[in-house]
């Protein structure tokens, strides 16, 4: 450890050891292998032109946000004197025969369906239109080669299904009592009139992101970054493992995710690979950005965050500092803080064409979403060398 401080490289694996000389004296001589992370020269990272996005919100946004409220409130009622339509709700108990066999394991009750969504299986809704409550129809049709139960799977299979009940989806009117029943107000003019100032800082919010995605895009198309393999597999492990411990949250595990979706972990990790490489390199030209600025924070700077945001946790302020201190998560929060005013730098030098420059309030975002935020890093200690500030 004091040969790598002494050294100033980042390393981003684990060391490989060669053993060189074993003396007489019982000194050991050897040589340590590390990847580092890659050093990024950028020069012309200000004045970038940018879209500014429009913040402005329209009758459209208003309609948009009063539909969200209606779908609250949907209800589903049955109908009576007619036979299924797309876009009604299907109610229906089904059992599948399969060269002749009843797979009993395949068999399903009181299954309700969107008609036209195709969210039971592709082909079955199509075959319900038209079919009327109490009605017994066949619905043959191809079964996946991944269904869940492999008796019937890639077989062509009859779903004899019985109609139980059919209905639709209801909508409450646009009026006074849509306000008054979704909110405090008694009117819809007052529900418009404080939905409007959040959807605007939505849009804000939404248009910072964008910005800052095409800035740091701009930068990543100039500049060539080989990324180390082990930087790479670090951070898709680091997610792999997210996503198992969520599963398990759940009461599932990965296993049974894969049987499911008839893939593997490979696919799973190849198909964020992609997304991993551009966020580290993101990270690496935002710190690049810091570097050129001389940008430093210090703990001073990552605890007066801690309090700014100890309400987010429901703890006390100084509780969190201490735990952060004890955890090493000081050093999470400043490099995150570091690339925040790395953005501002990039943001506040911009030229923004098509629009105007949007407001900012509050902290800076990260250009990477998937990046951990300053705050998130209080109960995490950072453990890593790239990124300390």
């Amino acid at each position: 450890m004091m040969a790598v401080e002494d050294s100033g490289i980042s390393p981003v694996s684990e060391p490989e050891l060669e053993i060189k000389d074993l003396n007489k004296e019982g000194t050991l001589i050897f040589e340590a292998h590390v990847y580092v992370k890659p050093e990024v020269e950028i020069d012309d990272y200000k004045g970038i032109e940018v879209d500014s996005p429009d913040t402005e919100v329209s009758d459209s946004d208003l309609e948009d946000a009063i539909a969200e409220l209606r779908e609250r409130l949907a209800t589903l009622e049955v109908i009576e004197g007619r036979p299924v339509e797309e876009g009604d709700y299907a109610l229906f108990d089904y059992k599948v025969f399969a060269e002749g066999v009843t797979a009993e394991e395949a068999a399903g009750s009181d299954v309700m369906i969107k008609v036209g969504s195709g969210e039971f299986m592709e082909g079955f809704d199509e075959q319900l239109i038209g079919a009327r409550k109490g009605d017994i129809i066949d619905v043959s049709l191809k079964v996946p080669e991944d269904f869940p139960e492999e008796s019937i799977a890639g077989k062509t299979a009859t779903f004899r299904t019985i109609v139980k009940e059919i209905k639709h989806k209801v909508l409450p009117p646009v009026d006074d009592n849509l306000a008054m029943e979704t909110t405090s107000f008694e009117t819809l003019e007052e529900l418009k009139e404080d939905l409007r100032p959040k959807i605007e800082n939505s849009k804000k919010s939404m248009a910072e992101r964008e910005t800052v995605s095409q800035l740091v895009k701009k930068l990543m198309d100039t500049v060539v970054i080989d990324l180390p393999e082990p930087m790479v597999r670090r951070q898709i492990d680091s997610e792999m493992e997210e996503f198992a411990t969520e599963l398990r949250m759940r009461g599932a595990n990965v296993e049974d995710f894969w049987n499911s979706i008839g893939g593997s972990r490979k696919d799973f990790e190849d198909s964020i690979r992609e997304r991993v490489e551009e966020n580290i390199k993101s990270e690496l030209i935002l710190e690049a950005v810091a570097d050129k600025e001389n940008i430093e924070v210090f703990d001073e700077d990552a605890e007066e965050y801690i309090r700014s945001n100890a309400s987010a946790f429901g703890g006390d302020a100084e509780k969190l500092i201490e735990m952060a201190r004890e955890r090493d998560g000081l050093s999470g929060i400043k490099a995150n803080l570091r690339i925040s005013k790395a953005v501002d730098v990039l943001k506040d030098s911009a030229v923004y064409t098509g629009g105007n420059k949007t407001e900012e309030e509050g902290e800076s975002e990260t250009a990477i979403e998937d990046n951990e935020k300053p705050v998130e890093n209080l109960n995490n200690a950072s453990t890593d060398d790239e990124g300390e500030a």
